[in-house]
């Protein structure tokens, strides 16, 4: 189980007269992260300065966090710690900065980074992830409702539907609930339902 955000995101703060643009993002791995930097990083090329810091891995032991000729630790870790803050991984940020005549000292710049990070990753959401097992679903239509019941009771989710030939349903239950999931489904069915394992992977809970 992890935690990530939602949906990209941008928000922009301006400190002294210095403009602090922050990118969110989530990434599904250390290249992901890369090539978002990359792409941030490219659509201003004029900016001061681009530092960023990821967060990924399941338990979020894979990091990384670039000043990007900032003085050191005044950017990259306040926008890593950031991140770590609130509890996420497979998050990247990147907060480019337009220097606005004024220097904010070293204290600044870090409190200025982690502020711009904070707000693009409120802006994102977030929600929890668990791995869960993907199963279709064969049963009759009148059965549908109970079913559909089940699932939303073991916190599953209902991830398509065909009613062609009854009713056929993809769901997604977490893998801690699937066995008393799939027992359940049988007894509501009386043994009717087919159950066919599709795959596992991660999914929203919340």
């Amino acid at each position: 189980m992890y935690r990530s955000v939602l949906q990209p995101s941008i928000a922009e703060i301006t400190v002294k007269h210095s403009k602090f643009i922050a990118f969110c993002a989530s990434v599904s791995s250390e290249d992901d992260a890369e090539d978002f930097v990359r792409t941030v990083k490219k659509k201003y090329p004029d900016a001061t300065h681009a530092p960023y810091a990821y967060v990924s891995g399941e338990k979020g032991e894979k990091c990384r966090a670039s000043d990007d000729g900032e003085p050191s630790g005044t950017s990259g870790a306040p926008i890593l710690e950031t991140i770590k803050k609130q509890g996420l991984t497979f998050t990247a940020v990147v907060v480019v900065r337009y220097f606005g005549g004024i220097k904010l000292g070293t204290g600044g710049l870090a409190r200025a980074y982690a502020a711009a990070a904070e707000e693009s990753i409120r802006s994102s959401g977030s929600q929890t992830f668990e791995k869960c097992a993907i199963y279709r679903i064969q049963c009759d239509y009148a059965f549908l409702s109970s079913v559909q019941n089940k699932v939303f009771s073991f916190q599953g989710k209902v991830l398509s539907s065909d009613f062609a030939s009854g009713a056929l349903l993809t769901v997604a239950v977490p893998l801690s609930r699937i066995d008393s999931f799939l027992s359940a489904v049988l007894d509501v069915t009386s043994g009717k339902a087919s159950l066919c394992f599709s795959e596992e992977k991660y999914c929203p809970i919340e």
